[in-house]
């Protein structure tokens, strides 16, 4: 059996990349290698730098739990904070010595043989590794394209939110802002003041919900110091979560038949959007504006925008909401399909993001297994499964920290922190076994699958045929991948007590009748 460069290969530095290594720490294995494509830790808070950035959920909720921070100095961390935040954490770990910036794997490949991992680095040699945990991330890639035409034709600056120039100098422009998501909603507030003219152009309203934001006194970062606090309040969040949220959903409503879903559903969206129509009556000035800023789909169907700086934004006189559909960009503007030509100095591509729950966001011949398994073709014909969010049967020794059926919860590094203990627990098992070679389960891959599709119900009918909007929830293949249907206690649970009988533990497969190839076999489509 080959000796491999590394134990273990994590692929990205975001925050669960951050989590994985640390657990790896904990666990005494300290051969492993961080491959990172940018330059620094941080993930998409190193790559997305507007005006207006900042976490969504309150801060004291958005870190991770073995690197508890009590000097955020706002409720909702701006995200230069948060990205020194995991600058630090990672230095603290002593981390930067296991991390390989400037290094984007362009392919993983399984050698059966060897029982390893054959990471493709651009132009540089391949890394070996007996493990490969994957934590690329949910929001990959900013769309690359704009089913607009005439974008080449502008002759202005344009700038996306992972891309932006922090030289431009935006006061005084015109500026156009396509996109009414949660970046192009904080672009919108932060900019709408200084501009000469700023357009908004909306395609679908979205549901924006006050953010109640404060400098965090004195007084509250000395008592967030005590002992046991942060952990405290980190607990009482998850708790109030699942009692409230989560588990009426996953284990209550499921029990429901559909005909009483369907009529319970519509008259919760109804109440909501009441709610919704008195907060725009006080915030918003214009009673056309209000009209075009209110949702027909259901509050639950994409996520809500939590911002209370653009809808005051749309009281200024040169800031205006535009919802004629966009016919084309010219050399100086926008033109709509009524005809109107808008000028403008710079374009804000505010447009989404390629997601994990797309089976498109997967290229084939990127990740590949035993036998010729390519990850994406087998997503693309038979749509998005995984065991636990983050394991397939058909891809040895591997893990993705973001995988379809996997987010739990309403914390990001609560979620990847869940699953990164349940990656390294399974690889800590196999070194003490001595097992160079371990695979979930066909049948354990195949139970889990059919337990969250009972348990998805509720979500997958709300998403579907309810909520009256498609959405990121909802791919292309009308699945709902997004969520994972369990509390968050239970996915804890999980991660470090699911059954270890789950997972086959084996020496390395030396021809390819081997035990990886009698599962190919097993495996239903």
């Amino acid at each position: 059996m080959t000796h491999p460069d590394y134990e273990v290969a994590i692929i990205g530095a975001g925050p669960g990349g951050i989590a994985a290594a640390h657990m790896l720490r904990q666990k005494g294995i300290h051969d492993f290698v961080i491959l990172e494509r940018g330059t620094d830790f941080g993930g998409t808070w190193r790559d997305n730098h507007y005006p207006g950035l900042a976490v969504d959920i309150p801060t004291l909720w958005y870190q991770l739990s073995f690197a508890p921070n009590p000097r955020w100095t706002r409720l909702f961390a701006p995200g230069p904070e948060i990205q020194r935040y995991l600058q630090d954490t990672a230095a603290d770990l002593g981390l930067y010595e296991h991390l390989r910036p400037n290094t984007e794997v362009t392919r993983q490949q399984w050698d059966d043989e060897q029982g390893l991992w054959r990471l493709e680095i651009g132009d540089a040699r391949p890394v070996t590794a007996r493990f490969v945990i994957s934590s690329v991330g949910g929001y990959v890639n900013a769309k690359n394209t704009v089913d607009i035409e005439g974008i080449e034709d502008f002759t202005g600056a344009i700038l996306r939110p992972n891309g932006w120039d922090d030289s431009y100098d935006t006061r005084g422009k015109r500026i156009a802002v396509i996109g009414t998501g949660s970046s192009g909603v904080q672009i919108t507030g932060a900019l709408s003041a200084e501009a000469a003219n700023l357009d908004v152009y909306q395609r679908t309203p979205a549901w924006v919900l006050p953010k109640v934001d404060f400098d965090i006194p004195p007084l509250m970062r000395r008592a967030l110091r005590i002992p046991g606090v942060l952990p405290a309040v980190n607990a009482a969040g998850r708790l109030a979560m699942d009692i409230f949220m989560v588990a009426p959903i996953v284990h209550v409503f499921s029990r429901l038949p559909d005909k009483v879903l369907r009529r319970f559903m519509p008259l919760y969206d109804g109440w909501s959007r009441l709610l919704y129509r008195l907060l725009l009556r006080a915030v918003v000035d214009d009673p056309a504006t209000r009209r075009k800023l209110l949702p027909r789909y259901g509050i639950m169907a994409k996520r809500p925008v939590i911002s209370s700086s653009f809808l005051p934004a749309l009281n200024n006189p040169h800031t205006n909401l535009i919802t004629t559909p966009i016919e084309r960009i010219t050399a100086s503007g926008i033109r709509t399909s009524d005809g109107v030509e808008r000028p403008a100095d710079l374009l804000v591509l505010a447009t989404g993001y390629e997601l994990w729950t797309d089976p498109e966001t997967y290229r084939p011949g990127t990740v590949l297994g035993p036998n010729g398994f390519d990850l994406a073709q087998y997503y693309r014909a038979h749509g998005l499964r995984s065991y636990a969010g983050t394991a397939h049967p058909r891809l040895p020794n591997r893990w993705e920290i973001v995988g379809p059926l996997g987010f739990v919860g309403f914390a990001w590094m609560d979620y990847v922190e869940t699953v990164a203990a349940h990656a390294v627990r399974i690889i800590d098992e196999a070194r003490h076994r001595g097992a160079g070679v371990v695979e979930v389960g066909n049948d354990a891959f195949n139970a889990w699958n059919k337990l969250m599709q009972q348990r998805g119900r509720v979500a997958h009918l709300y998403y579907t045929a309810c909520a009256g909007l498609s959405t990121y929830f909802v791919n292309s293949q009308t699945d709902t991948v997004y969520y994972r249907p369990q509390t968050i206690t239970g996915s804890r649970w999980f991660a470090r007590h699911s059954r270890l009988s789950d997972y086959q533990f084996s020496r390395p497969a030396t021809h390819s009748t081997g035990p990886t190839a009698a599962l190919l076999k097993e495996i239903p489509a």
